[in-house]
C-alpha cells in the first residue's frame, strides 16, 4: 500500500508545479511523508523505486527537514521571508557559512537579471557570480574552492525542463556536500520551484491589519485632493517613512523613453545624495541599468534587501544603510519607485512591507494625474520663459486693444523704464503719449491699430523712427486665435532694426564713397596718360603730367590702405611694435613730410614742452594717427587758418580715462566745425557729416575710426570738442614709458 500511494503521488507531482501553491506544496508534503513511511517499512523497495523514478534517495534525517520545508514554503509570507527560514533549516544538515538564492520570474535568465535573497550572516566577503554563471550555463551543480579557502557551491533549481533558480552556499573546508547533502538539495528543488512559480511578487502576498486598512482609507481621501507633483511625492515619502520607521528614503520618477530614473524627493540622508557636475548642478538622473531601484523600474517587481552589502546591484547613497526596500508605483509600467533605507537589517517586517506596497498601489492614479498636470505646467513654464527671454518686444492684446501680457523687452526696446506703464494698458492710448517727444510720425501707430480693427485677419507691419537717440523699430502685428480657431486679438512684435538698417546704410555709403573716391584719381590718371600717349610734350610738361599721375596714384594707394587697415583692425590682426620712443622726434619728421599738404593757406604751430618723457608706443602707428588728424584739420578748414599741435605732459584727463601716466596730444583747427548731434558719430566707419561742405571735401570716412582703434590699442583714449564755424580740437593720449615698461 505505501508503495502504490507513493508511486501515485510521484506520478501526479512529476507533471510539474501547479498554478495554486496549496496544491503543489500539499503534493510535495504527501510525497515526503510517504517516502518516510517507506523508509521505515520497506527499505529495499524504496531504493528501487527512487532509482526507477530517477530521483535521489533521501536519508532518514533529511525527510523531516523536507517535510518542514514544504510547510514553510507553502506559507503566505513573502517569498524572501520563507527563503530566510529555509536557510535556517538547512544549517541543521549542512555546515555552510552563508547562502544566496537567485530566482527568475521571466526571461532573460542571466546572473544580472535575477532576484536575490541572502542568508543572514556576519561574513563581509563579497559574493562572486562566477559559480552562478557556470550553473546557469551547465544546468548542473558546481563547486569552486577559492585561494582564501572559501568553498562556493551552487545547485540549479530545475523542474519540468526549466531553470527556476540557483541555490548557492559558501563555507570553509568543514562544509561538505556529499551524496546525502546533494540528495537533500535535490529533494528541495521541486519545493523551491513551486514556491517561485506561484509567487506573484515580493510583497503582494502580505496582508494588511485592520488599522492599516483604516489608515489607507484616510489617505485615499487626502490623495484625491489636487496635489502638485512635488507635494504629492513629499506626502507619499513622509507617510512611508513614518509608517515603516525607515531612517531615510527617496522617490524617483521613471523616464521610460530615456531609460533613466529622475530623483524628485528625498529625506533623512546624512549628506546630499546627489553628485554634482562640472557646473555645480545636481545630477538628478541616472540609468535604470544601475542599482536596485533601476532593476525595480525595469521589471515592476518590488525588492527587499536585508543586507545591501551582499547585493552586487546595490549602489550606496549612504554608508550607514543596511536594509533597503524598493517598491514600484505602478506594477506593469512603473511611474516611479519608492526607496526606503535603514541601518537596521530587520527594519522592514511583513507589516511594514504590506503597508508600503498598498500605499504605492493607492498612489498610482494620483501620481498619474499629478504627472499630467506637471507636464502641462512645464509646457506653460517653458513658453513663459521663451516669452520673457525673447530679445524682441512682445505684446498680446485682446480685440479691443487692451494689453493682456507683455515681456520685459517690450518696454526696453521703446526706451521706457519698467514702471512707466501699469497693467492693463491700451495701445495706442497709453503708449503714444509716452513716446510723443521721440516719434517722427505719431499718427502711424494709431493708424496701425485702426487698420488692425478694420482687417482683423490680416498681418500688418510698420517701420517706426525715433529721435534722441536715433532708433528704427520694425513693428509686426498678427492675429491670434484660440483652440477653436476664433479670433481673440493681436500679437505685436517689435524689433530694433537700427543696426541692421545702419549696416545697410553703411554699405550703401561705402559703395558711394569708394566709387567716388576711386573714380576721381583714376580719371586723372587715365586723362593725363592719354595726353602723354596722344602727343609730344616738352620735358617740363611731361614731368608735370607724370607728377600729377604719381600724386593721384599715391592718393589711390592711400584709399586702399585705409580700407585694408580698417579691415585688419576689425579682425583684430593688428599687432603693435612698441618701444620707448621720442614723441618730439616723431612730430619733427612728420611736419617736414606734411609741408606740401599743409599748403599756403594754413599755418602749422607746434607746442612741445622742453622736458617731455618718452612714450611707450609703436612709432609707425602714432605717425599714422597724427597724419589722419592733421590731414582732417587741413581738409575741414578750407579757408585756411592755424593748425595747432599741442603736447602736454601732465594734462587733465576725462573722468573715464584709464589710470596711469599719460601724455596728451591735441590737434586744433579753425575750420567748419561739427554739429553737436554729429559729434558722437564721427568715430563710426564711413560716417560723414551730411552737408554741402563735406560732400565737396570728399574722403572715405575711415580716418577717424582708424585713429580711434590705434589709440585704444595703445591703452589711451581719443575724443573731440567742436563748435560750428569755429573749428575743432581732437585729443588723444599715449602712455608714458616708465622704468617698469622699459624693462
Amino acid at each position: 500500500m505505501p508503495i502504490q500511494a507513493l508511486q501515485y503521488s510521484l506520478e501526479r507531482f512529476s507533471e510539474g508545479p501547479t498554478q495554486r501553491r496549496e496544491d503543489a506544496t500539499y503534493q510535495v508534503a504527501r510525497l515526503c511523508a510517504l517516502a518516510f513511511c517507506v523508509n521505515r517499512f520497506e527499505k529495499r523497495c524504496k531504493g528501487a523505486l527512487f532509482k526507477t523514478m530517477h530521483l535521489p534517495t533521501p536519508t532518514t534525517f533529511a525527510l523531516p527537514l523536507v517535510l518542514n520545508a514544504s510547510r514553510l514554503l507553502a506559507g503566505d509570507q513573502a517569498l524572501t521571508v520563507r527563503l530566510l527560514g529555509l536557510f535556517d533549516m538547512l544549517r541543521r544538515a549542512i555546515a555552510f557559512h552563508d547562502g544566496r538564492m537567485t530566482w527568475w520570474q521571466c526571461e532573460p535568465i542571466t546572473a544580472a537579471t535575477g532576484e536575490r535573497c541572502y542568508a543572514p550572516t556576519s561574513w563581509n566577503i563579497p559574493w562572486s557570480d562566477d559559480v552562478l554563471r557556470e550553473v546557469i550555463e551547465r544546468g548542473q551543480p558546481c563547486r569552486n574552492a577559492s585561494r582564501n579557502a572559501i568553498v562556493h557551491y551552487g545547485a540549479p533549481i530545475v523542474w519540468n525542463g526549466r531553470l527556476w533558480g540557483v541555490l548557492e552556499l559558501r563555507g570553509d573546508n568543514r562544509m561538505i556536500i556529499g551524496a546525502e547533502e546533494q540528495a537533500l538539495i535535490d529533494a528541495l528543488a521541486p519545493l523551491l520551484a513551486a514556491a517561485i512559480a506561484s509567487d506573484q511578487g515580493t510583497t503582494e502576498a502580505l496582508t494588511l491589519t485592520a488599522r492599516q486598512q483604516q489608515l489607507l482609507e484616510t489617505l485615499r481621501a487626502e490623495l484625491e485632493a489636487p496635489l502638485d507633483l512635488g507635494g504629492l511625492l513629499t506626502f507619499l515619502l513622509r507617510w512611508a517613512l513614518d509608517a515603516t520607521g525607515a531612517e531615510a528614503g527617496a522617490i524617483a520618477l521613471v523616464d521610460r523613453e530615456r531609460k533613466e530614473l529622475v530623483l524628485q524627493a528625498y529625506e533623512g540622508y546624512g549628506r546630499d545624495p546627489l553628485s554634482r557636475d562640472a557646473f555645480g548642478e545636481a545630477r538628478r538622473r541616472w540609468s535604470w541599468e544601475v542599482g536596485v531601484a533601476g532593476k525595480v523600474a525595469r521589471t515592476g517587481r518590488a525588492a527587499i534587501l536585508r543586507d545591501v552589502s551582499r547585493d552586487p546591484d546595490y549602489r550606496p547613497l549612504n554608508p550607514e544603510v543596511r536594509a533597503e526596500l524598493v517598491v514600484p508605483i505602478g506594477a506593469e509600467s512603473p511611474l516611479a519607485v519608492l526607496i526606503l533605507d535603514s541601518p537596521r537589517s530587520a527594519a522592514f517586517g511583513d507589516s511594514e512591507v504590506a503597508f508600503v506596497n498598498a500605499l504605492c498601489d493607492l498612489a498610482v492614479n494620483p501620481l498619474r494625474r499629478a504627472l499630467h498636470y506637471q507636464r502641462a505646467f512645464e509646457t506653460s513654464a517653458h513658453l513663459g520663459q521663451v516669452f520673457a527671454s525673447m530679445p524682441n518686444g512682445l505684446v498680446l492684446m485682446d480685440q479691443q486693444g487692451r494689453v493682456l501680457r507683455h515681456n520685459p523687452a517690450w518696454l526696453t526696446i521703446w526706451g521706457l523704464p519698467p514702471d512707466s506703464m501699469s497693467d492693463p494698458f491700451y495701445i495706442p492710448l497709453d503708449l503714444v503719449p509716452l513716446l510723443l517727444p521721440r516719434l517722427r510720425n505719431p499718427l502711424a501707430l494709431t493708424e496701425l491699430c485702426e487698420e488692425g480693427q478694420r482687417s482683423p485677419t490680416e498681418i500688418q507691419s510698420l517701420l517706426v523712427c525715433l529721435n534722441n537717440p536715433h532708433q528704427e523699430l520694425m513693428l509686426l502685428s498678427a492675429p491670434t486665435r484660440d483652440s477653436f480657431g476664433s479670433l481673440t486679438g493681436r500679437l505685436w512684435i517689435v524689433s530694433d532694426v537700427t543696426r541692421e538698417r545702419e549696416a545697410d546704410r553703411l554699405k550703401s555709403e561705402f559703395l558711394s564713397i569708394v566709387s567716388h573716391e576711386l573714380r576721381t584719381p583714376l580719371t586723372s590718371i587715365m586723362g593725363y596718360t592719354e595726353l602723354l600717349l596722344a602727343r609730344d610734350f616738352t620735358p617740363g610738361e611731361q614731368r608735370e603730367f607724370i607728377k600729377t599721375v604719381y600724386d593721384e596714384a599715391n592718393h589711390l594707394y592711400q584709399i586702399v590702405e585705409d580700407l585694408l587697415g580698417a579691415t585688419r583692425l576689425e579682425a583684430g590682426n593688428v599687432r603693435l611694435d612698441r618701444w620707448a620712443v621720442s614723441l618730439r622726434q616723431i612730430i619733427s619728421d612728420l611736419v617736414s613730410h606734411l609741408n606740401n599738404q599743409i599748403g599756403g593757406k594754413h599755418t602749422m604751430l607746434i607746442d612741445i614742452p622742453p622736458h617731455l618723457p618718452p612714450v611707450y608706443a609703436d612709432r609707425d602707428k602714432v605717425r599714422q594717427v597724427l597724419v589722419n588728424l592733421i590731414t582732417n584739420a587741413v581738409k575741414y578748414s578750407p579757408n585756411g587758418g592755424e593748425i595747432r599741435l599741442t603736447v602736454t605732459g601732465h594734462a587733465e584727463l576725462p573722468p573715464d580715462h584709464p589710470k596711469g601716466e599719460f601724455v596728451r596730444i591735441a590737434v586744433s583747427d579753425q575750420g567748419i566745425g561739427i554739429a553737436p548731434e554729429d559729434l558722437p558719430r564721427i568715430w563710426e566707419r564711413f560716417y560723414r557729416v551730411d552737408n554741402g561742405n563735406t560732400r565737396r571735401i570728399g574722403g572715405t570716412g575711415l580716418g577717424l575710426s582708424i585713429a580711434k582703434a590705434l589709440v585704444e590699442l595703445h591703452g589711451g583714449r581719443i575724443w573731440a570738442e567742436s563748435k560750428l564755424n569755429k573749428g575743432s580740437t581732437f585729443y588723444f593720449t599715449l602712455p608714458v614709458a616708465t622704468d617698469l615698461v622699459r624693462r
